[in-house]
This record gives C-alpha cells, structure tokens and sequence, in this order.
C-alpha cells in the first residue's frame, strides 16, 4: 500500500503546480490583451535643437614621470668602522665640504703615529749615511781608501734613500685611510635619507646617507614604444606636477636607447625648467605630449543626462520626436563642455536644455 500512497501524492503535486500556473496565466479568468497597436505618445523636444557634427581637436598622449636629482649621491664608507657621530638627519640642507659623518679612527691614528715616527727614524739614518758617504767619497778621491769600500757606501746611500722613501709612502697611505674616517659632503645638498645611527657599524658598501642637489631636477618620464619619433633631444614638453598643482616645462636631455621588455616602454629624461624650488625628488608628473588632430563630438556639459554610472543624450529623430541614447563622455576641450567618445555616430540633431 505504500508505494500507491507515494505515487498517489506525487500525482497530486504535479496537478496542484499546474494548476497554480495556469492561474497564474489567466487561463481561469477569461480575460486577455487583444492584439492591436497602442499610440506612443509624443515626445517633443523641450530645449534647443542644435545640430551636433564631428570638429578636430588636439589628440594628446598622456602619461606620468618621476621627479629626480640629476646629482643624487649615495654615501658609503671605504672601511669597516664603527660610527662615532652623525651630523646630519633626513631634510637637512649640507655645503660642500661639511662633516656628514665620522667614524671611530683610534687605531687609524696610532698607525698614523707608527708611520710618522718610522718616518722620522728612516730620515735620521739617511742623514748619518749621507755624511759617511761623503766623507768617504772625499777619502776615495785622495786614494786613501779602497774601491770596494767607496761602493759600499754608496749602496748604504741609496738604500737609506729608498727607505726614506718607503716610508713617506707608507705614512701617506696612512693618512689617506685615516682621512676616510671622515665622510664630508662633495657638494651643496639636501639629505634625503639617513640609515645610520652612532654606534651602528660602518662597512664598504653598505649606504649610509643618500643626498641629492635640489637646484638640479629631472624628470624621468617612461613613454611607450610607438612614440619613439615622436620626441626628440631638445624639445620642451609641458607637465603638470598634482602635488603643488602647478605647470612646468621640461627640456629632453636624454632618450634611454632601449625598450623594457616588461612595460614596452622606453625612458626620456628632461631637465626642469624655471623655478624648482617647491620640486621634490619622488613627485609625479603629468605629461601630454601632442600626437596630432582627432575627430571628436563636443557637447555642453548640461546636455547630458546622468542618472546613477549611466549618461544620455537627448536626440531629435526623423519623426520630429526625441530619444535618448546612452554615451561616453570625457572632459571637454573647455571648460563646460564634454567629448563624447561613444554612441553617437553621423552628424544629429540634439537637444540642449
């Protein structure tokens, strides 16, 4: 008996569903649209009926550039030491010559003192060689002495000399490594970084101060690779830095002969013009390179109709009546105005409240 049970429920369901579908269709009511056609009412245009035609504006490729030091230097000891002090921290202003940082140099100046009194004694022993030399030469002349020993002593000479020598050389050497105990500016600068304190350890190679020259700016700018004969060394590119809000000009100095394989971009470096003095290396800016004319449609900026992401425009069609067409629009060549770049093609009339 169960299994007719079970049928019998399934069954009722099935009816049950469709039953609720044709009363959902109106089948039960008796009541149906009749075909025929229903008169759309018309829509006359409430505004001004301007006729839109395609006009030649300036075609523009933009992209951004990297503002940086043509002089941007990295400061790093030539000797393991530890660091006794640091004059400077990150956006300080150094003259050429002023003392950045120094290192600790006792043991640099003791072997400068050993130098200088090894020095003094190679000195000492010249002069006592020198003076037997020439008592012997004067002996020699007269015969009183063999030539054997005049040859000695004048090789006792010439190796006193060659100590002497030595050690002057080996004094300078000193000197040399001590004065790099102290690392000094070689140029009016700016600090950018500092990545070392007193007490840190100092070693070839390990950066310890960036510093950059603030009258000298570039601006690093990549640019694709089809503009290659686009640009060419000196001329002057306009661009927009966003940070100060502010235009300023550039000249191309350089074009990097070479194209990332990544980006497909190839680098041109212009210098600054005019006042930089608000530019800071690491800013962006804006440029527009002119590439020529484009056809484009320009509207009046309250001849869109926005409603939410979506933008349309009123036109007049063949009947006399209006209708919207959904478009694409972008800033204008002035202000209060827009391009539209999408969804309108030939030359219509619009409408403009």
């Amino acid at each position: 008996m169960k299994p007719v049970w079970k049928l019998t429920i399934t069954v009722a369901a099935v009816v049950i569903i469709i039953l609720l579908i044709l009363l959902q269709t109106g089948v039960f009511s008796g009541k149906s649209i009749a075909p025929g056609n229903t008169p759309v009412p018309e829509r006359k245009p409430q505004g001004k009926v301007v006729k839109l035609t395609a006009t030649e504006i300036p075609a523009y490729y933009r992209t951004v550039g990297t503002v940086r030091s043509r002089d941007e230097i990295e400061l790093s000891p030539r000797l393991t030491a530890r660091i006794q002090e640091v004059t400077r921290r990150s956006g300080d202003s150094i003259k050429q010559g002023e003392l950045l940082i120094k290192l600790d140099s006792a043991d640099l100046q003791a072997a400068r003192n050993r130098a200088a009194d090894n020095l003094t004694a190679m000195q000492a022993t010249l002069e006592r060689v020198q003076k037997n030399y020439l008592r012997q030469k004067q002996l020699f002349e007269k015969k009183a002495i063999a030539d054997k020993t005049f040859e000695t002593a004048e090789e006792e000479l010439k190796s006193a000399r060659a100590a002497v020598a030595a050690s002057r050389q080996n004094l300078n050497e000193v000197e040399a490594n001590l004065s790099y105990s102290r690392i000094e500016s070689p140029m009016n600068a700016i600090v950018a970084e500092r990545y070392v304190d007193p007490g840190d350890m100092a070693s070839p190679g390990n950066v310890m101060l960036k510093i950059f020259d603030p009258t000298r700016l570039m601006l690093y700018v990549p640019l694709r690779e089809g503009l290659v004969g686009k640009v060419k060394v000196g001329d002057k590119i306009d661009f927009k830095v966003g940070a100060l809000n502010q235009n300023f000009t550039g000249e191309v100095r350089e074009i990097i002969p070479s194209v990332d394989s990544g980006s497909r971009t190839f680098m041109i470096k212009m210098c600054i013009l005019g006042n930089t003095q608000k530019l800071m290396p690491g800013m962006f800016g804006t440029v527009k390179i002119k590439l020529g004319n484009e056809k484009a449609y320009i509207v009046p900026e309250k001849a869109i109709i926005r409603i939410g992401q979506l933008e349309y425009l009123t036109i007049v069609n063949a009947d006399g009546n209006t209708s919207r067409v959904l478009v694409r629009t972008i800033h204008g060549t002035q202000k209060g105005t827009l391009s539209i770049v999408s969804g309108i093609e030939g030359s219509p009339e619009i409408v403009v409240p």
